[in-house]
């Protein structure tokens, strides 16, 4: 419950940094059930701190309509609302007018906002969204050190299959294809069976994901990864066949695939720049010319 009872203003001495100021605050909330509480006008003063109103509006703004019923919440939100402008009203009071005086950061404000306002229309302009594949694979091949690996990576096929399945003996060999024919085969085999299977060739994953996913123990990973491409773990009644195709050892450099979206955002980062940078000179050397820009000093 706030201080006091609805329509009652209570009128509180408090002291900040060693002088008074007055605090009126008028409440909201009384011991009485919520639910009896008559409709206040819109704009109903629920506190006030010298000058500044905090209104029933604006917590209708903050709470949603139901703010009455939401005590804790409103309560929390007055008495901070309460302490930051009573500290506001304590500094007007204490402080010089020196100390008071913004100006100069109010300005240099303004001057940063209008420049990366200007800077970012001139940008959605002038600079081009669009990344070619062979500006990526420039990038890479000249910064391949940046993209080293901090972790095992696969491509790997999988699939889960009952310990009894008839074609369990030959989901084993099939899984492991090699060109178009036997792909197809091996997909209709799946569907026919109705047999869980991920098989994208494409797709990179880390090796510590995939072990999170399916419970197979490898002794040792890039071992295992350097030799041995075909492993299985058992999972109750099912059992679970994996065929890697593919592999990037930790500490080795990423497939283009995986930082290709990265590459594509530093390019245009760097296009930012560069255009940002050009921008300015063109600004200035036009300021020069037409003489609105002005430098007498030279250095020795």
């Amino acid at each position: 419950m706030i201080i006091g009872y609805l329509n009652n203003k209570i009128r509180t001495k408090a002291s900040l940094i060693g002088k008074p100021f007055t605090l009126i605050i008028f409440v909201l909330f009384s011991s009485c059930n919520i639910k009896d509480h008559k409709e206040s006008p819109k704009n109903q003063i629920i506190a006030e701190v010298g000058v500044n109103h905090l209104t029933s509006s604006e917590l209708t703004r903050m709470f949603g309509k139901d703010w009455r019923f939401k005590k804790e919440k409103v309560n929390n939100f007055i008495k901070i609302w309460i302490k930051d402008k009573a500290i506001a009203i304590e500094a007007e009071k204490v402080l010089s007018d020196e100390d008071k005086d913004f100006s100069k950061e109010i300005n240099s404000y303004k001057n940063s906002l209008l420049k990366y306002t200007y800077e970012r229309k001139m940008l959605d302009t002038a600079l081009s969204p669009i990344v070619d594949d062979s500006e990526i694979l420039s990038y890479f091949n000249k910064n391949k050190e940046n993209f080293e690996l901090k972790e095992n990576i696969v491509r790997v096929r999988y699939v889960k299959v009952p310990n009894k399945h008839k074609k369990f003996n030959r989901l084993r060999y099939m899984i492991q294809y090699k060109d178009s024919i036997k792909k197809e085969k091996f997909f209709n085999l799946i569907q026919k069976e109705h047999i869980f299977c991920e098989a994208n060739d494409s797709l990179w994953q880390k090796l510590e994901d995939l072990k999170n996913l399916i419970p197979f123990k490898l002794y040792n990973d890039e071992h295992f990864l350097r030799n041995y491409n075909y492993t299985e773990a058992p999972d109750g009644d099912f059992t679970w066949i994996l065929y890697f195709t593919e592999n990037r050892l930790k500490n080795g450099i990423a497939p283009i695939e995986t930082v290709k979206e990265k590459i594509k955002a530093i390019i245009l980062n760097h296009r930012k720049q560069d255009l940002v940078q050009k921008l300015g000179n063109t600004i200035y050397k036009k300021g020069i010319n037409n003489d609105e820009i002005k430098v007498y000093f030279e250095g020795e």
